[in-house]
Formats: C-alpha cells, sequence, structure tokens
C-alpha cells in the first residue's frame, strides 16, 4: 500500500507523481536523465513533484548515492553540467527577479535549487526484509537523516474486517452470515500469517502474506461465489425439471390409459350419428337444388333489368359530373367571399370593365332590370346595370340569394341572355381576376349556373326513365326476394345439416385422434419410462446432492478461494492442515459448509482437469490443485517447478496457442515478449532467479490502460496495443526460492514440486511400461477412452437435460424429442456399457500395474533422498530426467526372472545400488554415509520397520530437561551430565527405553565397562538390555554416551539393513564416467582442497591417443571469449574442452548456461565432451548442475583407499623400472604409506597437524622420482639424502610450521632406514596390520592393501586410541546436523522473540561482566615497586580496561538499539547475532583469543580479571594462572627479567628449567626461591603420571587434563637434548597456529618422556593448552 497511499495523498494534494520506467538498458546514465527531469519539473517549470522511488528499482547502488545527495542538499553532484544549469538559470531568471534576486548566475542558481528544494518531495518504499535496507541506512545516512520513517505494519484485524466488509456488502448474503464471512476473512489471513512461520521454522522456507494476498482473497470470493451458486442451481434446476418431465410422464400414463377406455364406445356411437346425417343431408341437398335452379333464373332477368336501370344512371350521373364540379366551386368561390370584398366592390365609383360585366350576368340571372342611361357618345340611351347592382350588393342577403338560387328553373330567356356573357372572352375569371378577388368568386357563379342549365336540359329526360326503370325493377326485386327467402331457408336447412354433419365428422375425428394420440403417448412414456428411469433414482441423488452443495456453496467457495489466494506456495501437509483448521472454523460460525471441502470439486471441472492431465500434468491432487489455484488466480502463476514438470505441461498446454519460450538471459526476450502481448501468444519465461527483472513490473501488474477503443500497455517506452489472449506462466528451477513480499504481490507463487504420490505414479508408468508395454499402452489407450466416454457421458446427459428444460407442454406431445431422447438414451447406454468394460478391463490392468508398485515405492524413495541432498550443499542437484534416465538403466540391467516377486525384487536392489553408485560419485566423503543412512531410514520407514519416534530422539535429543524431577547421576565422573539428560529423557518418552535410568544406577560398573569398550557398538550391553535393544535402541546409547562411535554404528545399521557395500562408496572412477558422458552434457569436477584433476585428465585423454585434442583454460578476469573460442573449435573438431575453476569466474557463468544449453541443439562433434570444475559455490548455474555428470574430486579417508590409489597409479612397467627393484618396491611402498598418513593425520585435527597441508600427488610423483634416482645411482642406500629431499625439500617445502615439521622428519626416520630393507615386514605401526609386504609383483602389492582394514586406528599413525575421539565427535555432530538439516523441523510452543533473547542475555551479561580495575590506584599503590612483573600488572589492566569498557559499551548500546532508541548499527548488528548464536563476537576477542562457547566465557573472564584485581588490591600471587594473560609470553619475559636482576645475570643467558610439582596448587602457600608456580596448564594428547611425574598413556576417553603445579624456574646454561626428555609445545588455546597477529605458540616445555621416547609423543601431537574450548 505505499505506493498507492503516495499516489493517493499526491492526487490529494494536486502533486504531479514522477517515477522511474526500467528498460532493459537502464543503468546510471538513464537515472541521471530522469534526475533531470525532475528538475526541470520542480524547479524550471515550479511544479509541485513527488519523486516515487522504490527498492525494486534500484539497479545499480550508485543510484541511492544520488538520493543521498538530493535528500541532503537537494542538489547531485556533477549532474548538471554547464549548459544546463545556463539553461534552468534562464528558465527562473523571471520569476527570480519578480522575486528581487539578484541576477548574478550563482544567485540565479540558487534560487533555482531552492524551488528544487520546496516542491520536490521524495517518497522511498524500501523493503525491510533482508539486509539491504540496514546496509543502505549505514552507507547513506541520508535515509535516515533526511527521512520521516513511516514503517508499514501488518493489517490489524479491525482493518482486515473494515476492508472485508467494504467489499462484501453488495454479494447478497445475508447480514449474520455476512458478519461471520467477514470475521472468516480476517481470520483466514492471520491464519496464513501463522502457517507461514511454521513453514519457516520446519522446512525453512520463507512466505509472505500481504494484503494484496488478502484482497485476493475477498475478489475470488466475490468472484466465484455467485459463479458457482448460478452453476450449482443451474445443474440442480435441470435436475429437478428432468426429473419433473419424467414423474409427470409416469403420472399421466394410468390417466391416459382410463382415457383411452372410455373414449372408445364413444367413438362407436359418434360414427353411427354421422353416417344417418349424410343420408338425410343427400335427400335435402336435392330439393334444395331445383329450387335453386328456379330462383337463378328470375335472378338472370333481374340482373338484365338492373344492369340496364344502372346504365341509365351512371349516364346521369356523368352528365352530371360536368356541371357538379363547377357548381360546387363557384359555390366555394362564393363562400370565400368576405363582406369586404363586397363592400369593396359596391364602393366602386367606376368600376373596371370586368367588374361591370360580372355584374350585369348576376344582375340578368336575378332579373333585375337595367337603368337607361345615355351613352358614352351621346347618341341615345343604354341599359346600365352598375347602378342596380350596388343596391344588389348593398342587400344584406345577396350573398344568400346567390347560394339559394334555383338553378332547377332558371328561364330560358335568362339561360339565352347569360349564354351571350359566357361566350364574352372577357368574361374568364382568370381574365376577372385580375381586375377584382370578389368580381371573380361572382365571374365563377354565373358561368356555373349556365353549366348547370344547360346539362339539366339534358339530364332531365333520362331521370325520368330512370326512374320509371327503377319503379319496374323494384317490382322485380321484391318479387325475387320472396323466392330468395324461399331458397334462403332451403340452404339454410342444408347448412345445418352440413354443420351437424361437421361437428360430428369432426367429434369423430377428434376422438379417433384422441385415441391415437394417447395410444401413442402410451408408447411414448413406455419408451421413456423404460429409457430415462433408470435416471430416476441418480438425479434424484444428484438434486440432494446439489442442493446440499447449493446451501453449502458459501462456505465452500469461502474455504477455496482462501486456497488459492493462500496456500500456492504450500506443500500438501501445510495446505491439508489449513484447510482442516478452516473447515472448522467455517463450520464453528455457522456458516454453510461441507464436512471435506476439496479444490477440485468445488473449482475444478472434470473436462479441464482431464485435458490438463493430457497435456502432462501429473494426476496426483497437489497438482491438480495447482492447476486449478492458476486458473483461478487474478495474478500471473510462478511455479517452483525444480523437476521441470509444469514447464513440460504449460508448453504442451499451450503448444497450439504458440507460446514463447523465454529466458531473461537471452538477448532478446524484451522485443519477444513485446510480439506475444501484442499478438496474444501465450509466455513462458523459465528459470527466473529470486529477482525478477524490474523491466516486467508493468506485464506482472497487469497495467493496462484504455486508450479509446484499444487496450494499452506500456513497455519500457513503448506503448503496445494488448491482446487479451496474452498470457504469461513463469517457473524456476530453484527448489527453495526466497521471493520477496514486492514480487509475492505481483504473482501468484505455486509450488509444483513433485511429491511421493505423483513420483510413484510416474515411475509406475515408467516401470511398466518398460516391463509390460502391452498393459502400459492398453492402459493409456484405456485412460483417454474413458476420459472420451465420460465426457460423451456427461454431453448426453447435459443434451438430455436440456431438451427436457426446454420442451413446451406436455413432454409426450413431442414425438421427435422423445425419439431424440430416446436415441440419446441408447447412446448413453452404450457408451455407459463400454465405460463399464474399460473400467473393468483397467481395474484389470490396474491391478497388474499395482503389483509392480514396491518398484515405483522404492523408486520414489530413493529419488527424494537424492533431491533432499541439496540441502547439505549447492552442488547436489539432480534433474528428474536424470534420475528417470537411470531407472530405466536398472530396469534394462537388472536380473530378469519370470516370478514377478523375484523380479521385483532384483530391480529394488540393482536399483537402489544403482542410486548409491551414481549419486556417491557426486558426494563429498563425508556425505555418503549420510546419505546411506537416509536411504536405509526411509525404506524401512516405509516398511515400517523403523520406530520414528526413537529415530527422532536419535537426531534431537531429549530437548529441554526438567532438572527437578531428574534422578540423580549415578556416575559423574564418566556419565556426562548431557548423556545423563538424555538418558531420563529416553527413560520417560521412549517405550521401548522405559527403566533405562534405573539400570544404570543399579548396574553402574557393567555400564562403565560397556563404556569403557574400544568397540562399544559390538560389545554387548549388560544384563537385559542386550536382548531388550534393537539396533536402533543401540544407537541411541551410543549417541549419547558414547558419540565418537556413532558413525560406526550408524555404518553398521545400514550395512545390516542394506547391504555391505551401501557402506563401501565406490573409489573413483574417471572412465566410468566418461563412458556414461555424452557430448551434449558437461562432466562436472566438484573440487576439494588438494586434488587437480588436470593432470589426470590430460593423461586419460593420452591413453586414449587425444592428447593433442585436449585443451584446458583456468577461467578467470578476461577469459570468456577464449573460452568461447575454445567451445566452438571443440564442438566443431570433437575436443576434450576443459574449463577449471569456474566459481573463480562467476561473471562468466550466465553465458556458459546459455551455451550448455544449447548444446543439444547444435549437435556437436560425438567426440567432443565438456568439463568443468568448481569448488563448491551457490553461484553455480543450477541448469548446468543438473543437466551435467557431477563428480567430486577429494582424497580418499582412509590408509586403505589413499594406498589403493596411490597404487592404481603405476602401470607395471612403471613399478618395474628400477635397478633395484626389491629396494625400490619396499621403499615405495613406505613412500605411499608415508604419504597416505600425512594425508589422513588432518582428521585428528590438532593432534594431527598444527596447520592442515594439501599434500597432493605431484608431491609423492616427485618423491618417487627421486627414490629411483638415488636407489639406481648409489650402491648403499644415501639415507639423509632420501630424507632430506621427501623431507625437507618436498614435503617440507609446504610444511611451515616447525613442530609439524619435526613430525615429518620424525616419519622418515622412523620408516627410512635400514631396518626397513632388512627386517622381513617392517612393522610401519605399532599395530600388526601394517607393515612391508613381501616382494613381489605390483599386483601383489594392490592385493596386501585390499585386505587392510576399512577403518585405520588411531594406532597405525602413531597416535592414542582417544585421538579419533574427537574426530570422531567432530564426524557425528556433522552427520546429525545434516542429517536434521534434511528433516523437517520441530515446531515449538510460543517462545521469546530473537530481541528478547538478547535483551535478557546482555541484561545477564552486563551483570557478570566485571567493572574496570582502577589502574591509577593500582600504579600509585605499586609505586614503591616497579619490578618488570607490575609492569605486566599495568599493562594487562589496561588491556583489559579496554576490553571491558567495551564490552559494557556494546551491551547498553545493544540494549538501546533493541529498545529503538539508538541506531542498530553493523557492529551492534553482529554483536546481536553473535549473543543470539551463543558466540563471542569478534571485537571482544581482539583483548585475547579464546574458542569458548559465551557462557563459559564469560564465567572464564571473570575469573581473570579477579586474578588481576586479587593482585592489584594485594600482593604477587603465589600461583599464576599463566592462561589469564592476554599475552603470557610477556609475563614470562618480565619473570626472566626478575630472575636477572636479582641474580645479576645477563637475560640471554637465562633458561628455563621446569619443575613439576605434586603439590596441590591450593596447598602451596608462598612462591618458589626462583621463578614463578603456573596452574591452569592443559595437556592434550598424552596422560600424565603424578607419581613419577612423566609422561604417560592417557585413560580411555580422557581427551585433556589439567597438568599440576609447574615451577617456571629460572636458569643458566640448561643442557639440551636431554634423553627421556620430551619438548612439548605451549599454546595459547587449541588453535595451535593462532593467527597472523596472535601466534598461539607460548614456548616449549621440557616433560619427562616416561618408558616411551620422544619420537612416540611427537606423532601423538602432545602438547600444553593455557586454555579449553569449554
Amino acid at each position: 500500500g505505499r505506493q498507492s497511499l503516495t499516489r493517493l495523498a499526491s492526487y490529494i494534494a494536486e502533486y504531479k507523481v514522477f517515477m522511474i520506467e526500467i528498460t532493459k538498458t537502464y543503468r546510471a546514465l538513464e537515472f541521471k536523465d530522469d534526475l533531470k527531469k525532475l528538475y526541470e519539473m520542480s524547479g524550471a517549470k515550479n511544479l509541485q513533484t513527488v519523486f516515487l522511488f522504490n527498492d525494486t528499482q534500484i539497479i545499480q547502488e550508485g543510484f541511492l548515492e544520488d538520493i543521498n545527495g538530493l535528500l541532503g542538499s537537494g542538489e547531485v553532484p556533477n549532474l548538471l553540467g554547464p549548459d544546463e544549469v545556463a539553461t534552468f538559470r534562464e528558465a527562473v531568471r523571471v520569476d527570480a527577479k519578480a522575486a528581487g534576486i539578484d541576477e548574478t548566475p550563482a544567485a540565479l542558481y540558487e534560487f533555482f535549487l531552492d524551488r528544487v528544494r520546496n516542491n520536490l518531495h521524495l517518497v522511498l518504499c524500501m523493503s525491510p526484509i533482508g539486509s539491504g535496507l540496514r546496509d543502505r541506512i549505514r552507507q547513506f545516512p541520508s535515509l535516515v537523516n533526511c527521512c520521516t520513517i513511516d514503517w508499514f505494519f501488518p493489517w490489524p484485524a479491525e482493518g482486515l474486517i473494515a476492508v472485508a466488509q467494504q467489499a462484501l456488502t453488495t454479494i447478497g448474503l445475508e447480514p449474520k452470515i455476512a458478519d461471520s464471512v467477514v470475521d472468516q476473512c480476517m481470520q483466514f489471513q492471520v491464519q496464513a500469517q501463522d502457517l507461514s512461520l511454521r513453514f519457516l521454522t520446519e522446512v525453512n522456507r520463507f512466505n509472505y502474506v500481504t494484503p494484496t494476498s488478502y484482497l485476493e482473497l475477498i475478489s475470488t470470493f466475490k468472484n466465484l461465489l455467485n459463479v458457482k451458486a448460478d452453476e450449482v442451481g443451474q445443474q440442480k434446476r435441470r435436475y429437478e425439471v428432468g426429473l419433473g418431465k419424467l414423474l409427470s410422464c409416469a403420472d399421466n400414463v394410468a390417466i391416459m390409459e382410463v382415457e383411452l377406455t372410455e373414449l372408445q364406445p364413444v367413438l362407436v356411437v359418434k360414427t353411427r350419428e354421422v353416417e344417418e346425417l349424410i343420408v338425410e343431408l343427400d335427400r335435402e341437398s336435392a330439393d334444395a337444388a331445383v329450387t335453386k335452379e328456379k330462383c337463378a333464373a328470375d335472378e338472370a332477368v333481374a340482373k338484365a333489368e338492373a344492369d340496364t336501370t344502372n346504365e341509365m344512371k351512371a349516364s346521369c350521373e356523368a352528365d352530371l359530373a360536368e356541371a357538379l364540379p363547377a357548381l360546387d366551386a363557384a359555390v366555394s368561390a362564393l363562400k370565400s367571399l368576405t363582406k369586404g370584398d363586397i363592400t369593396e366592390m359596391k364602393s366602386m365609383k367606376t368600376p373596371p370593365k370586368g367588374v361591370k360585366l360580372v355584374m350585369e350576368g348576376v344582375c340578368v340571372l336575378l332579373e333585375i332590370k337595367p337603368e337607361k342611361i345615355a351613352s358614352e357618345d351621346g347618341k341615345g340611351k343604354v341599359n346600365d346595370y352598375w347602378k342596380p347592382s350596388q343596391k344588389l350588393l348593398g342587400e344584406s342577403v345577396f350573398m344568400q340569394r346567390l347560394l339559394d338560387y334555383d338553378k332547377e328553373n332558371i328561364p330560358p330567356a335568362v339561360i339565352v341572355q347569360i349564354k351571350t356573357y359566357v361566350a364574352n372572352p372577357e368574361f374568364m375569371p382568370a381574365v376577372i381576376e385580375k381586375q377584382s378577388k370578389a368580381a371573380t368568386g361572382l365571374c365563377k357563379w354565373v358561368r356555373a349556373m349556365e353549366v348547370y342549365d344547360r346539362v339539366a336540359k339534358v339530364v332531365e329526360p333520362k331521370r325520368l326513365m330512370l326512374k320509371k326503370a327503377e319503379e319496374d325493377l323494384s317490382v322485380m326485386m321484391a318479387d325475387l326476394k320472396v323466392k330468395q327467402d324461399l331458397l334462403k331457408a332451403v340452404l339454410d336447412k342444408i347448412a345445418q345439416l352440413e354443420a351437424n354433419f361437421k361437428d360430428a365428422n369432426d367429434n369423430k375425428v377428434s376422438l379417433a385422434n384422441q385415441v391415437d394420440m394417447c395410444e401413442k403417448k402410451l408408447i411414448r412414456a413406455g419408451k421413456l419410462i423404460s429409457g430415462l428411469g433408470g435416471e430416476r433414482t441418480r438425479w434424484t441423488e444428484n438434486v440432494k446432492l446439489l442442493g446440499e452443495e447449493f446451501v453449502n456453496v458459501t462456505g465452500d467457495v469461502l474455504i477455496s478461494s482462501s486456497f488459492v489466494a493462500y496456500l500456492g506456495v504450500f506443500s500438501s501437509e501445510y495446505r491439508d492442515s489449513y484447510i482442516a483448521q478452516a473447515i472448522q472454523d467455517v463450520r464453528g460460525k455457522g456458516i454453510p459448509g461441507s464436512a471435506t471441502v476439496s479444490l477440485e470439486k468445488v473449482l475444478g471441472n472434470a473436462v479441464q482437469i482431464r485435458d490438463w492431465n493430457i497435456a502432462g500434468l501429473p494426476r496426483d491432487s497437489l497438482s491438480t490443485d495447482n492447476a486449478i489455484m492458476m486458473s483461478k488466480s487474478r495474478r500471473w502463476p510462478l511455479m517452483i517447478d525444480p523437476q521441470g514438470q509444469a514447464n513440460k505441461w504449460i508448453r504442451n498446454l499451450e503448444k497450439e496457442s504458440g507460446i514463447k519460450v523465454l529466458d531473461l538471459k537471452m538477448g532478446d526476450w524484451m522485443r519477444q515478449m513485446e510480439n506475444a502481448i501484442q499478438f496474444g501468444n501465450p509466455v513462458l519465461i523459465q528459470d527466473v532467479g529470486e529477482e525478477l527483472d524490474p523491466a516486467l513490473e508493468p506485464v506482472l501488474s497487469k497495467a493496462v490502460t484504455k486508450k479509446g477503443n484499444s487496450m494499452i500497455m506500456k513497455l519500457g517506452e513503448k506503448e503496445l496495443d494488448y491482446n487479451p489472449d496474452f498470457k504469461l506462466y513463469i517457473t524456476t528451477k530453484l527448489s527453495n526460492p526466497h521471493y520477496t513480499p514486492e514480487v509475492s504481490t505481483k504473482v501468484t507463487v505455486i509450488n509444483f514440486a513433485v511429491k511421493e504420490d505423483g513420483m510413484e505414479d510416474q515411475v509406475l508408468g515408467k516401470v511398466v511400461k518398460k516391463e509390460r508395454p502391452d498393459l502400459e499402452e492398453k492402459n493409456q489407450e484405456l485412460i483417454v477412452s474413458v476420459a472420451n466416454g465420460k465426457k460423451t457421458l456427461v454431453d448426453l446427459e447435459n443434451k438430455i437435460l436440456f431438451l427436457l428444460s426446454s420442451s413446451k407442454g406436455s413432454l409426450l406431445d413431442d414425438a421427435s424429442l422423445v425419439d431424440t431422447l430416446q436415441s440419446s438414451k441408447v447412446t448413453s447406454e452404450e457408451v455407459e456399457a463400454s465405460l463399464k468394460i474399460a473400467e473393468t478391463t483397467k481395474e484389470q490392468i490396474d491391478k497388474a500395474r499395482e503389483s509392480y508398485r514396491p518398484c515405483a515405492v522404492r523408486a520414489s524413495i530413493l529419488y527424494f533422498v537424492v533431491s533432499d541432498l541439496i540441502l547439505i550443499d549447492p552442488m547436489y542437484q539432480f534433474s528428474l530426467d536424470f534420475y528417470f534416465d537411470l531407472y530405466n538403466g536398472s530396469i534394462d540391467k537388472s536380473a530378469k526372472s519370470q516370478d514377478l516377486e523375484e523380479r521385483m525384487k532384483h530391480l529394488n536392489t540393482f536399483h537402489t545400488a544403482a542410486v548409491y553408485r551414481n549419486i556417491c560419485r557426486s558426494l563429498f566423503e563425508k556425505h555418503k554415509l549420510l546419505f546411506s543412512l537416509q536411504m536405509c531410514v526411509k525404506i524401512l520407514q516405509r516398511a515400517s520397520k523403523i520406530n520414528l519416534e526413537e529415530y527422532q530422539f536419535f537426531l534431537r535429543g531429549g530437548g529441554l530437561v526438567d532438572k527437578s524431577v531428574q534422578a540423580p547421576n549415578p556416575a559423574p565422573e564418566w556419565i556426562p551430565d548431557a548423556a545423563w539428560d538424555n538418558l531420563t529423557e529416553m527413560d520417560s518418552r521412549l517405550a521401548n527405553m522405559r527403566n533405562i535410568s534405573s539400570a544404570f544406577e543399579q548396574n553402574t560398573q557393567d555400564w562403565h565397562k560397556w563404556y569403557k569398550n574400544p568397540t562399544p557398538e559390538e560389545a554387548p550391553l549388560p544384563g537385559e538390555w542386550e536382548n531388550k535393544c534393537n539396533e536402533l535402541q543401540r544407537i541411541l546409547l551410543i549417541r549419547f554416551l558414547r558419540p565418537d562411535r556413532v558413525v560406526f554404528a550408524v555404518s553398521s545399521f545400514v550395512a545390516n539393513n542394506l547391504g555391505p557395500k551401501f557402506v563401501e562408496p565406490p573409489p573413483f572412477d574417471l572412465d566410468a564416467a566418461y563412458v556414461d558422458s555424452t557430448n551434449t552434457a558437461p562432466l562436472i569436477f566438484v573440487l576439494s582442497p588438494g586434488v587437480d584433476p588436470v593432470v589426470m585428465l590430460k593423461a586419460k585423454a593420452e591413453l586414449r591417443g587425444i592428447g593433442d585434442k585436449f585443451f584446458s583454460l583456468s577461467l578467470g578476469q578476461g577469459q570468456g571469449p577464449i573460452a568461447e573460442r575454445m567451445l566452438d573449435e571443440g564442438m566443431r573438431d570433437g575436443h576434450w574442452v576443459f574449463l577449471a575453476n569456474c566459481h573463480l569466474c562467476i561473471s562468466y557463468m550466465g553465458e556458459l548456461e546459455k551455451r550448455v544449453a544449447e548444446l543439444p541443439t547444435r549437435a556437436p562433434h560425438e567426440a567432443f565432451r565438456l568439463w568443468l570444475s568448481s569448488a563448491p559455490t551457490p553461484e553455480f548455474p543450477m541448469s548446468i548442475l543438473q543437466s551435467g555428470l557431477k563428480m567430486t574430486t577429494e582424497p580418499p579417508r582412509g590408509l586403505k583407499p589413499n594406498l589403493t590409489r596411490l597404487y592404481n597409479k603405476f602401470t607395471e612397467s612403471q613399478f618395474e623400472r628400477s635397478a633395484k627393484p626389491h629396494k625400490y618396491k619396499k621403499m615405495v611402498f613406505e613412500l605411499c604409506f608415508f604419504h597416505s598418513t600425512l594425508l589422513e593425520r588432518r582428521k585428528f585435527k590438532n593432534l594431527g597437524w598444527n596447520i592442515p597441508y594439501d599434500f597432493n600427488d605431484s608431491d609423492f610423483d616427485i618423491c618417487e622420482d627421486v627414490l629411483v634416482l638415488y636407489i639406481d645411482n648409489y650402491e648403499h642406500t644415501p639415507w639423509e639424502a632420501i630424507r632430506y629431499l621427501i623431507g625437507e625439500a618436498n614435503y617440507g617445502g609446504r610444511v611451515t610450521d616447525a613442530w609439524d615439521r619435526r613430525l615429518v622428519n620424525t616419519y622418515l626416520e622412523t620408516w627410512y632406514c635400514d631396518e626397513a630393507l632388512s627386517v622381513e615386514n617392517f612393522k610401519l605401526s605399532t599395530l600388526t596390520t601394517y607393515n612391508i609386504p613381501d616382494d613381489g609383483p605390483l599386483q601383489s602389492y594392490k592385493d596386501y592393501i585390499a585386505q587392510l582394514p576399512n577403518f585405520d586406528a588411531p594406532e597405525a599413525f602413531g597416535q592414542h586410541g582417544n585421538a579419533d575421539i574427537a574426530a570422531q565427535i567432530e564426524d557425528t555432530v556433522g552427520l546429525l546436523e545434516a542429517v536434521l538439516s534434511m528433516q523437517a523441523k520441530v515446531a515449538s510452543g510460543a517462545g521469546a522473540t530473537r530481541e528478547e533473547i538478547v535483551d535478557g542475555l546482555a541484561s545477564d551479561l552486563l551483570e557478570q561482566v566485571p567493572d574496570i580495575i582502577d589502574l591509577e590506584a593500582t600504579m600509585k599503590a605499586k609505586s614503591d615497586d616497579l619490578s618488570a612483573l607490575h609492569v605486566v600488572l599495568f599493562q594487562e589492566v589496561e588491556r583489559y580496561n579496554i576490553m571491558l569498557s567495551g564490552v559494557r559499551k556494546d551491551l547498553s548500546e545493544l540494549r538501546k538499539a533493541v529498545k529503538g532508541t539508538v541506531v542498530m548499527t553493523q557492529g551492534l548488528e553482529e554483536v546481536f547475532t553473535c549473543l543470539f548464536d551463543s558466540r563471542i563476537p569478534a571485537k571482544w576477542l581482539q583483548g585475547y583469543p579464546s574458542l569458548k562457547p559465551l557462557a563459559p566465557w564469560a564465567r572464564d573472564l571473570v575469573e581473570r580479571v579477579t586474578q588481576l584485581r586479587d593482585w592489584c588490591t594485594t600482593t604477587y600471587p603465589v600461583v599464576y594462572n599463566m592462561g589469564y594473560f592476554t599475552f603470557p609470553t610477556g609475563f614470562l619475559t618480565a619473570v626472566l627479567q626478575t630472575s636477572a636482576r636479582k641474580n645479576s645475570v645477563p637475560i640471554d643467558v637465562l633458561s628455563w628449567e621446569f619443575v613439576v610439582n605434586t603439590t596441590d596448587a591450593k596447598e602451596i602457600t608462598a612462591p618458589p626461591k626462583e621463578g614463578v608456580y603456573i596452574y591452569g596448564m592443559f595437556l592434550e594428547g598424552g596422560g600424565w603420571d603424578p607419581e613419577l611425574c612423566c609422561l604417560q598413556e592417557p585413560n580411555a576417553m580422557e581427551l585433556t587434563l589439567t597438568m599440576p603445579v609447574i615451577q617456571f624456574k629460572p636458569s643458566e646454561g640448561k643442557r639440551k637434548g636431554n634423553k627421556g626428555i620430551y619438548p612439548c609445545p605451549c599454546y595459547y588455546y587449541q588453535v595451535r597456529t593462532g593467527s597472523r597477529e596472535r601466534p598461539s605458540y607460548m614456548l616449549t616445555v621440557d616433560l619427562k618422556s616416561g618408558k616411551a621416547e620422544a619420537d612416540h609423543w611427537i606423532k601423538r601431537g602432545t602438547a600444553l593448552l593455557l586454555s579449553l574450548s569449554l
């Protein structure tokens, strides 16, 4: 939410948000360009700007350096060039001037920077995961000093509830259930956090539960709830409708049978009635026909008369049609005249001619007389109608007179007179209209009257004739009417008869149809009931189940949503526990839910899952759940896929969609990604690491925006059209990746690592395919056919239900529907029958396949043992393909048998051995027994032959012990407290070990004898316990009482259960490795000190005749191009290419990984081999390790393997090359034994060598040549020269420690002597086993070596039996820690946090650590005696005071830092870590070195300071603990100085004489006359005889002992090299070499050697120590 809230706040404040956009090439230059943009926005443009920057964008740490400057001063040094500074100055010049700033360059730039500081707001989003933030804060102080730290804690419960309430208000849940759902969502988040913590604690796997996970839960629940409810409801409704149709069909059958019985007699009666009606109808129809004929003749006459009349009428109407329109037009024109129009005409003094002419026509028609007026020429009088016209116009009824004019009776004279007007061209309406509107209407009326009169005279005669014709016709029609009525009566009767007949016939047909339909429906019902009747029970059950499912859908979908949101990264056992708790909580809160919830059942689709399986998805439930999560999640999936199974599945699944397989190491991956986004191709990014490329951010976050009608994604600097078909899949081969919360929020991390059940099925398929290919082929065919059959059944059922639900009305009415249903059911039955046969066949096949299950179980067990090895060493990586190849080879090579049980036994035995043999080749020696033990325990565990509780107790011990109820230790002198604690816990917790503590109490002596036995694993247990304890229980006792013998006991346990060959790793065989290799996979040497494979490889190449084709290169800086060239030439020409020391050139490993991945496609030369060597490193590419053949190269452990290896180097000719073979063979055997002894002494740690040396074969080879040279060239053997060349020049050349060189020379002096040649079977140790064999050929020496013991007794090296104990205990601890690291950790209850634990420790230490000594007071008190010893005292006090003040300050500051009141600096963090691990911080060891754990160190510190404080406050100590001095050599020098002054002799003539005192230190009350008494020295590698005061053999199990008080006595002229004296080196602590600054060697103390010579103790490594590690 950091970025989201920042954007929201910026939006509210109207600030501009700026973020950098990471591209593939984004580096410091681009970052500086972006910073310049920020300067421009905030400074030049004066915009309030937020720079949002998160730690995933830190491509280079230099980015933070710039941000540090930006935070501190607002200025990034050297960011802007002079021209850019000038540009920005000009940009702010106007504003600066307005603000009153001087326009000098400096002032303008400062104004610009002030504006940047004011406008620019930095928001840094940092993750607290890991050490990155802490380191950066320390490196860049402005991140703290100039920032406000806002720590985002996990959302509280209230916040989670509030978010869920807001999001789930709209989904329609009942209020009570909604509240419970909201509460459960919060609970899911909390439980997922707890599960993640448990996941980390138990299996060291990280998972982060973020708010995004919570939002994913809510989003998934909202999306799926209604979808699932609708889906279940729809299915239920379909079944209900189908059932309803079937039930109604069955109910209707009885009804239809009754109806059929009732209808049949009625049908007979109706048929008879219809026949009678037919007879009557025929008779009546004949009578009616005669009447109808007569009536028709009369109708014909009447019709002719009517036609004539109609013609006359039409003629009249046609004539009238001429006049009537004109009349109507005239009337309309009159009506359109207004009173004003008339008044206007009337008022005319001199009307136009046309107006007068019109009025004359009107007057003529109205028969108004004109007036006589004088003519215009004065010659008489003329008629004038105007004045009468005006009078007429003035009449109020003028218009009405015109409208009511009797046009039918116009006098002929008037008509004659009017025609003269009508004929006048001036009397046309068109002409008049130009003169007067009113006159135009009157003109039309006059003309209409003339037309009407003319037409009426023509029409009138016709009217008279028409009237007479109509009267005649009326009489005729009346007569016809009578006849027609008579006919109608007859016809009505016939019609009634016909209607009766039709009704009767229709009833008869209807009844017949009903009978027929009833019979057909009964047939259809029979078909349906017989066909679908069987579905009734199943559908009823389905309705019931779906009803329950519908009720439970809320809880089921809620749990499934939590599965999708949280559980992807978890393995199956964690998922199961989470879901079980979820079901309990959901049902407990009253949310309806099922008792068992399966993701496959709730969200899965059977057809889709079958398609997934066909594409290669393993059929186990984990893989199915993973695929469902992937399909339902909103985010893209990131699959943890160490075996590559998800990768293969995705490739097959999306093959048809054109999937693009990318690797982030590819140069063009971004371009291919862009194309896929645009064209909608799926993309698989494979083999990603723990960090994803920041350039993927927009793709991962699905940052798609809508632009117009297009969907746009901005990738880098490009805007791409986003195709919705685009899909992204990501896989990693990392088995336990640690993805940060930032990555987890963007992707759904899904754990696809193969599990036991899935592995078993895959192996079963492979073994059956090999052993019974016919069976497996048939099984695969059946799987497909059964899948198709089930799909067909589902489709047919869906079709039947669809047809039933979509049918309208009665089901029995639709014949085609019933036929379709019947056809579908028949097909369904056929498919079902074939499925039953197939299922039966499959059961038989499965039974046959299951008989091979023991092989699959064993192979699966072994695979997971092999895959767990990566937890031990990052180089131990093996691919699933490699393992399958190995298993196929085992099937082919193992012994065959007709007896299946015998065959499986052969296969399991062979494959177990093959796995051991092949994997051991890749393991370091120290891990081979671990591998055998894991194999053995897992096999026994699967067979229920091992008590897991006892085995876990063996690994972990008893844990915390309640001392208050513990019985007292019966023998604390030999039973360590820790051992007794575990014995009592064993007694109380393990049923088979009840009363074991009582047995020790009652039978202490017998148990002590067993304890002291050199081989307790073989010795019988005391009393009844010998028969009571099995082998594991015996190992339990050895584990706690004799931890030095655990490795031997475990070896015996493995040998007894698996066979002796599983504790005898095969020797390294390069030829066998070469035979197993191919030209497309590298051979990898995993290096260990002292072995260089290049010589061995070169020799093999020479032996194969390809020495000239062997090319090697030691990788380092700048060697990449040379390696590339060598690879190209090697692949082309068939060379052996050896790239050595890959761990020194990690930068080239990415390129090498690409080259190795390309090998299969490049088809290199058949003879080509790529050899690689690397020391163990997690940086080595995983894909190369998985595809390559790995070999560890280390010196074998033990004299026998070393001798075997050295003698295997000899050829017959080389072995016989000396001229004096008798002498040479003896001496070369001694040299082999010497070389092996030097190598094997390393296992004795300090007792073996002060410095462990990496002697190698070149040392041996040179010395072997020296032997040949000196033996052949000298008559008498020059022992001195040979010893010198071997001991000083060759082997001694590596030896830098003088005491180690003394040891080398001691061995040579013992073995390289005349007796070695003269004495038969010259003994090389005190044991009779090791001697020089008799002279013979090379093979005889090999045979002698072969019979030597597998385990070397310490005496073989001149050591005491105790010498092995320390090394063996260390081996035991290493073995148990390694096995434990492969086990799931036991989750402990709630305890204190790291901070609380460390704070408590710091508090306790502050109380324990003494205060500093007052040096000034001490010096003042001792001022009267300034002896050399007091000077040493002052120096020691000063050094201790510095140390004590530093320790106290660190502890005090640490407590404050834990509480958060001061910054946790890097130094304090180191102290914090050390305290939590109970280690001493390195800075506290600057005063003096120590190997003690924290608590003993603190007690020791108190004792040291107490000695000094007592000396300061009193006088010289009587007895000194020399180990309490920080520089004991200074103290010894002071003693010598004191003696020299006292005796007045030069100090350089003094030496030491050592007198071992027999008096206890507490009993000594006075200092010696000369020198000092020293106590607190410890003897290692020897025992001490207190009576004879000399060295003796130590007691069994006695590793160190406290020496008596020794008087260090200065003396003059001490004799050197006294016989019977062992010059014993004295060391400050058990690291005998010390360090460059602080050597551990103090001085040499002469001790009496006792019965043995000094050489005896030299070989034992006997030494004195001033402090121990405990």
